[in-house]
């Protein structure tokens, strides 16, 4: 048995690309209907849960690593809203030599828009997202104030901004300003954007022209004479489902674009293919003098670009650096004393000296496209009877990489000199949360093109972090966010 639906557009993926673009397509006066594996749970119910997402089947997450191999951390779920539930909120731009990273350094990709086909993209973004601004961010919303540990750094790290972020500095459209409780992955004020704000603030609850499939998980994509014809689906029960639409838009993860294509015959050699990962490094730093931790109008709230862009990407990967306000957490230090047999007045002592001595900076560092880093299709199959995404996958092994984190360490320990800064904890940490690359944008060996349509199948686009072509080090959100007000009112336009 199966229920059938018709609509303008498709849209496959709930989260921040798909009910952007579908509020602009409503907007413009377009039906549609949006598919999202997952369900849907208020801010407080996922308080009350204590968990951003609610795990019926067609949620579950369905990866794995080939034999024989260790499964990297992918950090995805599957619901309405997407990863905007468990994001951090940093809402950067990307730098104008990102998009060009081969015709000016030589290695990688360059897109085949630039910065300025963005640019008023970015502004909207913006504006959507309630962007607590920092430079270039084109917003009402004045950035977050620098705190203590800026202060102290912004000299010795600059260039030193602050940092664009979608937690308001001020209550607006009904959000409470940030709390700086430093609990971002379920924020308890519900201060941070979430893609749940547009079903309310885009008025996309009980429109006419929008509906949301709940439960609901793309299986494939049934295509006729190069034309994407209907989308499959099956839900929980194992219910089939069909979309029949003009436009098909698949808005989920890099993992689940890719995956999809695969599952619809739309291999062409290149769908799955350069998946990456933006690499965590959280360093430790020892100084002579206070460091002001625990003191902050939001978890972050500096960024140093120092080591953002320059000529050095011929031979080693960008990388930014966001120091984090909260500083080291005392159970790790007071543990560490227990461990060692340490008790009383001493212990108290160490964890007050680390607190107020002791930065914590969270690094991310870009990477080149590596084609071996891949999507494919496992024979193994989850509940629903589809195929399991099979992905090959590791962090740390690239020389472009490693060479950028000794760099940044060294020059870290030049830089801080005159306040005794020295690294004494170094680990790769927070992976997997950002997938992209695996159906790019290339002219002609990408999977899609310029526009994100499909090479092959015309009224099929792919948008999202799968369509980035270089990954630059800066946050990929706004520029998911920017892209998919693009692709939606050009949509819309039709």
């Amino acid at each position: 048995m199966s229920e059938a639906f018709t609509a303008d557009v498709a849209v496959v993926g709930a989260g921040v690309s798909g009910l952007l673009v579908a509020s602009e397509l409503v907007r413009a006066g377009r039906d549609v209907v949006v598919l999202e594996r997952g369900t849907r749970a208020s801010h407080a119910d996922q308080l009350a849960g204590d968990a951003s997402q609610t795990p019926p089947a067609t949620a579950a997450h369905n990866d794995e690593s080939p034999p024989d191999t260790e499964r990297y951390p992918w950090d995805y779920g599957y619901a309405v809203g997407g990863c905007s539930l468990r994001w951090s909120g940093v809402a950067v731009r990307l730098l104008p030599a990102d998009f060009e990273l081969r015709s000016r350094y030589g290695v990688g990709r360059d897109w085949p828009i630039g910065y300025g086909e963005l640019e008023p993209f970015y502004a909207d973004a913006e504006r959507i997202l309630g962007v607590a601004g920092g430079p270039g961010a084109q917003t009402d919303q004045p950035a977050h104030p620098l705190s203590p540990i800026d202060r102290l750094l912004a000299e010795r790290l600059a260039p030193y901004v602050p940092v664009p972020q979608a937690r308001p500095s001020a209550e607006r459209n009904g959000r409470a300003p940030c709390t700086a409780l430093a609990r971002c992955r379920l924020c308890p004020s519900d201060a941070r954007w979430s893609a749940l704000h547009l079903l309310d603030d885009e008025q996309l609850d009980g429109h006419e022209g929008f509906r949301l499939l709940e439960a609901t998980a793309a299986a494939r994509i049934r295509v006729r004479d190069d034309h994407a014809a209907v989308v499959e689906a099956v839900r929980a029960d194992r219910e089939h489902v069909e979309v029949r639409a003009n436009e098909v838009v698949l808005a989920a993860n890099a993992i689940e674009n890719a995956a999809l294509l695969l599952r619809s015959d739309l291999d062409d050699g290149v769908a799955g293919r350069n998946l990456a990962d933006h690499g965590h490094r959280l360093l430790h730093v020892e100084c002579d003098v206070p460091t002001g931790a625990g003191y902050g109008a939001s978890v972050t709230t500096g960024l140093s670009l120092a080591w953002a862009d320059g000529p050095f990407r011929a031979q080693r990967a960008a990388a930014v650096l966001l120091p984090v306000n909260a500083g080291v957490e005392l159970s790790e230090v007071v543990t560490a004393q227990l461990a060692a047999g340490v008790r009383g007045a001493p212990v108290r002592e160490a964890a007050r000296w680390r607190k107020e001595h002791t930065l914590v900076l969270d690094t991310l560092y870009e990477d080149l496209p590596d084609p071996r880093h891949r999507v494919e299709l496992s024979p193994r199959r989850d509940a629903l009877g589809l195929p399991l995404n099979r992905i090959t996958y590791s962090w740390g092994g690239s020389d472009y990489v490693r060479a950028a984190e000794a760099q940044l360490e060294q020059d870290l320990g030049e830089r801080l000199a005159d306040i005794g800064g020295r690294l004494v904890h170094a680990a790769h940490t927070a992976l997997g949360g950002h997938q992209l690359g695996t159906c790019f944008m290339g002219a002609a060996d990408g999977v899609v093109d310029a526009q994100e349509r499909h090479h092959r199948i015309a009224n099929l686009w792919v948008t999202g972090g799968s369509s980035f072509p270089a990954y630059s080090a800066m946050h990929p959100a706004l520029t998911i966010a920017a892209l998919a007000l693009r692709l939606g009112r050009r949509l819309g336009a039709v």
